[in-house]
């Protein structure tokens, strides 16, 4: 498949530069902005906190337009995650690697594989699609290391979950009209082709 044949040499300075402040980022935003909302309830079905970061991470992969960028984005911010915030999300230090590692595969695949066939519409599709599957498996590691799978705990999950599908698409609604605004700019097309 083409789609798959990315031959392109690794990333130049200025990618990697950028590649790395928008992880540095949407961090910083995740830690100031989700520690404020775990003081409410709002957090276990709405991450509202979910918005930038969806944007952020949209950007970089319009910007950075190859395979395994989402993918290093949340491992990045996994490890980070790990480092700084270890009880934060529910799961335990290196163990918020194995959902971020599974939303980055769905994100970048298929960001990838619709490049051709939907070319506007696939960040729709990735970001919605990795929304669900990667707080699926983060309740998986939850439950595996002893949240009962209670009502309860069903219901919040449940509503999380619907509520994910539109903090995801509005994220990238956002990311996609920023897009439109820089993606003509000079300095976009260079550290595109850089």
């Amino acid at each position: 498949m083409q789609v798959l044949a990315d031959r392109r040499p690794g990333l130049s300075t200025a990618q990697v530069v950028f590649f790395a402040s928008m992880v540095a980022l949407d961090f910083g935003w995740g830690m100031v902005f989700k520690t404020a909302l775990q003081l409410t309830a709002i957090h276990e079905v709405a991450r509202l906190e979910m918005l930038v970061s969806i944007m952020l991470m949209t950007l970089t992969r319009l910007m950075i337009d190859r395979f395994g960028t989402l993918i290093a984005f949340e491992l990045a911010w996994g490890l980070l995650a790990a480092a700084f915030m270890p009880a934060a999300g529910g799961q335990p230090g290196v163990m918020k690697l194995v959902p971020a590692l599974i939303q980055g595969v769905v994100f970048d695949t298929l960001f990838t594989l619709l490049r051709a066939s939907l070319p506007q519409a696939r960040a729709y599709v990735a970001v919605i699609c990795g929304g669900l599957l990667g707080p699926t498996a983060a309740m998986g590691v939850r439950v595996a290391l002893g949240v009962p799978w209670a009502t309860a705990t069903k219901a919040l999950f449940g509503i999380s979950l619907v509520t994910s599908v539109f903090i995801n698409g509005f994220g990238v609604y956002l990311a996609l009209t920023v897009w439109r605004r820089i993606k003509d700019l000079h300095v976009v097309a260079m550290l595109r082709q850089s």
